[in-house]
């Protein structure tokens, strides 16, 4: 298992490295969960060269809970949406696991109504009766 150092070690080293570059090179050193992998060729596909922002980051063994922010430009096709150009600045929390010196698993919430309503896509609110 890893050592609380280890782990925030780790996942500063990804944070600053996945935001210059998310070639699979750079996704293969640092992940082994196969649905973060495909969060960050989703998003990279949508908001090219998008970076995570760290706001803060609690660490205790193997876990590491990162609250920050993603900041990028809708510049390419997101959950079906044509790109806008928009600026997109989107709060998240998520959690990761790591084993191995690699991410293993994790949990992510963000605030995806907001990335809607900033690329464009806002929700209808529900009309009262």
């Amino acid at each position: 298992m890893m050592t609380t150092d280890q782990s925030k070690k780790l996942i500063q080293e990804y944070v600053q490295a996945i935001s210059l570059d998310k070639s699979e090179a750079t996704i293969d050193k640092y992940i082994a969960d196969p649905e973060l992998k495909g969060h960050i060729i989703l998003f990279e596909a949508g908001l090219p060269n998008y970076q995570i922002i760290a706001k803060d980051m609690i660490v205790e063994g193997n876990k590491v809970v990162l609250r920050g922010t993603v900041k990028g430009e809708h510049k390419g096709e997101l959950f079906g949406i044509a790109p806008t150009g928009r600026e997109v600045n989107v709060d998240l929390i998520i959690i990761y696991e790591l084993e191995n010196n690699k991410v293993v698993n994790h949990w992510m919430q963000a605030d995806t109504v907001a990335l809607m309503q900033q690329i464009g896509n806002s929700p209808v609110a529900a009309s009262a009766h």
